[in-house]
């Protein structure tokens, strides 16, 4: 399968990304913990965004804010659409991402989201910065290895004679489906 995308722009992704990179480790060495961790988490969130562009398409439920090119889906949307192909044995999914490491971004996801809505909470605030330290240092650490997962993806996914296949069975838990309402 061929990349749909034009190379010029490709590599100003690359390197906007690469900008990106340079500020959150400029952001952990000034001890801008809590900026290094937002834009971890950004670059997260574009990470399964961009993975899932490649494929969301063939899912018989991709509508709304999934069918639109726009990245307005919740990380943990991505994150599990990820998972339940991992769990289907989707070959260019399961062979570039851990269950380990979905986990683990999973749980520092939810705890940096935790740690930013208490910011500004009287209980919590003094002992922001040495949380923001350990979340930086661990996001950096999980998205080095996202970076890498990724790259894995794009190699197999483009790789001469692969064929992406959506299975039925990661489509049925999809987020995207509709659900009953009572009464129907």
């Amino acid at each position: 399968m061929q990349s749909t995308e034009k190379m010029e722009e490709r590599l100003e992704r690359v390197d906007m990304h690469e900008f990106f990179l340079n500020k959150i480790n400029e952001a952990i060495t000034n001890e801008r913990y809590i900026e290094a961790s937002w834009l971890i988490y950004s670059c997260m969130e574009n990470r399964f965004f961009r993975t899932l562009q490649k494929y969301k398409k063939q899912c018989k439920y991709c509508s709304g804010k999934c069918k639109k090119n726009k990245n307005e889906l919740a990380i943990s949307t991505k994150i599990a659409c990820v998972k339940r192909l991992k769990e289907n044995n989707v070959t260019c999914i399961s062979d570039s991402f851990t269950s380990e490491l979905l986990e683990n971004i999973r749980l520092w996801v939810k705890k940096r989201n935790n740690m930013m809505h208490d910011l500004l909470s009287l209980e919590t605030y003094q002992d922001m910065d040495e949380c923001f330290k350990i979340s930086s240092i661990e996001g950096k650490a999980l998205l080095d290895q996202l970076y890498s997962a990724c790259t894995t993806f794009r190699e197999k996914f483009y790789a001469e004679g692969y064929v992406f296949v959506f299975p039925e069975e990661a489509m049925e838990g999809c987020s995207c489906k509709p659900r009953n309402t009572i009464g129907e």
